[in-house]
């Protein structure tokens, strides 16, 4: 089948994204990392003051979510360091390569017992389902499991511009990660699993009807979510653990592997199920709600809603009756 021709200014557009970030990804390595720290936070900083459509999402999903227990000029600099947060994060990702030049111990400090916790999990030969999210520098998090030998399969959303996803699908397998698009992911997943590998997810996206997500409460209100996590340890048998990074004052991240999310295999199959997705989803508000200005506010993680009244929900937030989806109470 011959391949669909672009227009021709969303071709210029894509070669253009492809060059810069080509050059993003040889130039960033060979600067300081200090200057990588501050040009990151700089460009979150112009793009929290200049981005006014994704501010307005952040602040929207502030609102809803803190809103009862900060004030409003607390909202605004959550909003501003989440932008320079995932700024810093850009950059870092394009600097990638110095990790293998520089050493692990650099760049990352095991939380103690991490390291004692994701040995003792991998022991059970069961395989490993790995749960992290949009938090601190998660790029950098999945590189750091890499080098301290535990490579994964990887689930990731594939960029819409080929020749900048050729560039980040590169740099996300340089350590040993085997990666797999989101769309039609969970066959070879399992397959992963019973071969005894790890397996990593990115928990916070938006899910489907189609992919089989369901609503689940999230900071007090319903969010589109997947419920691949327990039915994959039901059916392959394996453990859950999650994972984050923490920035430190001294430029490194403090990664905590933990806590196991608990599965009861004897449990029927849908009720285990949901129940496994309010495990990991409080584990992720807790996170969260430690130090909310590392979480990606900007992402309209509540855009479908299971109701035509708006309610609570942020102001893009859509229902289509077309697509019903259930809602799982507790």
């Amino acid at each position: 089948m011959a391949q669909e021709r672009l227009p021709f200014w969303r071709n210029v557009r894509q070669v253009f994204e492809g060059a810069l970030c080509r050059a993003a990804f040889w130039v960033c390595p060979r600067l300081p990392y200090s200057w990588l720290v501050f040009m990151g936070r700089a460009a979150g900083w112009c793009a929290h003051a200049f981005a006014s459509r994704e501010r307005k999402v952040a602040l929207a999903n502030l609102e809803m979510a803190l809103g009862n227990e900060c004030t409003d000029e607390e909202l605004r600099r959550i909003a501003r360091r989440s932008f320079q947060s995932f700024g810093r994060t850009a950059m870092e990702t394009f600097a990638a390569g110095r990790l293998a030049a520089e050493g692990l111990e650099h760049r990352f400090e095991f939380a103690p017992g991490s390291l004692e916790l994701l040995k003792e999990l991998t022991s059970r030969k069961r395989g490993l389902i790995a749960l992290t999210f949009h938090y601190g520098n998660w790029e950098w998090l999945s590189l750091a499991w890499a080098m301290a030998g535990f490579p994964s399969t990887v689930v990731a959303q594939p960029i819409k511009n080929p020749r900048v996803e050729a560039l980040f699908h590169a740099n996300r397998v340089q350590a040993g990660h085997r990666l797999l698009h989101r769309r039609h992911a969970a066959r070879h997943l399992y397959k992963s699993l019973k071969r005894g590998e790890i397996i990593g997810l990115m928990v916070d996206l938006n899910s489907s009807v189609e992919e089989g997500g369901a609503f689940f409460d999230f900071f007090g209100l319903p969010a589109m979510t997947t419920q691949i996590v327990g039915l994959l340890a039901l059916r392959a048998g394996s453990p859950i653990v999650c994972s984050v990074s923490y920035p430190q004052e001294d430029g490194r991240y403090r990664i905590e592997i933990g806590p196991e999310i608990t599965c009861d295999p004897a449990a029927p199959e849908e009720a285990e199920m949901n129940a496994v997705t309010r495990r990991w989803l409080a584990h992720c508000e807790e996170v969260i709600r430690r130090r909310p200005e590392y979480w990606m506010w900007m992402y309209k993680r509540w855009k479908t809603r299971p109701t035509a009244e708006a309610g609570r929900f942020p102001a893009y937030s859509f229902y289509d009756p077309n697509r019903p989806a259930k809602v799982e109470n507790e």
